[in-house]
């Protein structure tokens, strides 16, 4: 039987299977890539050290990763999925509540260091590591891999009677064969899990390049669903302060001070005070009051933590977190209260403890606390003023003044300068 199609019908049928083919390339060139590493974790910790194998190269190289999709007209991050996980051994609650922690460090590295939002991370806590503990017995030829494998997957976490845990997943394990094989696993395969601690991984939607579809009906891609950042390659970028530019809020635009970094350990700062809160040439006022300091100091500081190690990743990190000082402060200072006041000169020398926290993801503002105590000398020369506004009378007492306990307390708004400065990915491993 012969179907003949009038001019018309013969044009819309074509027209409907080049549209159908089109679509069809489209949708195949459409797809989406997965990047994925693993963070680890030393045993029981859920902070995140850069210099722990390969964390810092593999996060920098991820954030440098994230920079370049963001640029890119042709990909759109849909989410990055983060999940913690911790070993067998220890109570189910501390593995769930660090597997949550080592999450959360990571989620929190993320939202500081890269351009995602809240909304594009997605995080879960799973607790004990069950599946990755299977993966590893399933490319063993230990006599009691298929055992264990079995009874993880075909056991139940808790098993009750009554409403009591009468048995478990993890009970079975420990009392099979006496406990032997628990103990060799808490020797070989446990450590490598404690060291484990969380997976990332980021969904990419790639979208074909119009210019490309323009001409051509069929498109072929040959590409891998799957990429693990391993060892990354080409230079990464990392700012560095070179210094810090900080205001003491308790007394504002009335000082100033800057802050140097000596390596990633330890810094050296100075600051400038200049309060004058006396304003003589208001006559119309009647003004008896008087606080003027004039002085300065110098501090040196040691920064606490693994992120100030003298690694090269480490060096974004200078000037922040958590820190002890010595400072030496002198100056001069003239107190006025109700027509009796105090001039002298003072010297202070002390030990202090400094917070420097980031107001921002990156690089941006940041804000110190630091309270010190320390010892002050001082001769106090006491004098009077009959009117107010008008000269002081010395009257010849002075009072020595040593005082021991808090001198010095700051809560400073900072601006730190950077550099950026690029390394090859074999510089920071070092």
């Amino acid at each position: 039987m012969r179907i003949v199609l009038n001019p018309l019908r013969q044009f819309l049928l074509c027209a409907l299977m080049m549209l159908t083919a089109s679509v069809k390339s489209y949708s195949q060139s459409v797809r989406t890539d997965t990047i994925g590493f693993s963070v680890f974790f030393k045993q029981g910790r859920s902070e995140i050290d850069m210099n722990y194998r390969g964390n810092g190269s593999n996060l920098l190289s991820f954030a440098d990763t994230i920079t370049a999709l963001d640029e890119d007209p042709l990909a759109n991050v849909k989410y990055v999925y983060v999940e913690g996980a911790a070993s067998p051994e220890g109570a189910s609650d501390y593995n769930q509540a660090l597997s949550e922690r080592r999450t959360e460090s990571i989620r929190e590295w993320l939202l500081k260091h890269t351009t995602l939002d809240i909304g594009q991370i997605r995080t879960a806590s799973i607790g004990v590591d069950w599946d990755g503990l299977a993966a590893i017995l399933g490319e063993t030829d230990w006599e009691y891999s298929d055992t264990i494998v079995n009874i993880i997957r075909n056991t139940p976490l808790w098993i009750t009677r009554g409403g009591k845990v009468v048995d478990g997943r993890k009970k079975r394990l420990m009392d099979l064969e006496g406990g032997k094989p628990w103990r060799w696993m808490l020797d070989s395969i446990y450590p490598e899990l404690r060291q484990g601690g969380a997976d990332v991984k980021c969904y990419v939607v790639r979208i074909p390049d119009p210019q490309v579809l323009r001409d051509t009906v069929t498109v072929t891609v040959n590409t891998k669903d799957t990429v693990y950042l391993g060892e990354p390659a080409g230079p990464i970028e990392v700012l560095e302060p070179i210094l810090a530019v900080r205001t003491n809020l308790i007394l504002p635009l009335m000082n100033i001070g800057v802050e140097v970094p000596i390596g990633n350990r330890w810094s050296v700062g100075a600051d400038w005070y200049y309060t004058w809160a006396w304003r003589k040439w208001f006559k119309d006022l009647n003004m008896t009051n008087c606080l003027q300091l004039l002085g300065g100091g110098l501090d040196v500081r040691y920064w606490l933590g693994k992120r100030h190690t003298p690694e090269i990743a480490n060096r974004q990190n200078r000037l922040w977190g958590h820190a002890f000082g010595a400072y030496v402060y002198g100056g001069y200072y003239d107190f006025e209260y109700d027509y009796k006041g105090y001039q002298g000169e003072f010297s202070n020398i002390g030990l202090d403890y400094m917070y420097s926290a980031r107001l921002g993801r990156r690089h941006g503002l940041r804000m110190e606390l630091s309270l010190g105590i320390g010892y002050i000398h001082s001769k106090a020369r006491e004098y009077n003023v009959f009117t107010a506004g008008g000269n002081a009378f010395r009257t010849g007492y002075v009072k020595n003044v040593n005082w021991i306990g808090p001198t010095k307390a700051t809560i400073s708004l900072v601006v730190p300068v950077n550099r950026k400065v690029t390394y090859e990915h074999e510089e920071v491993k070092r």
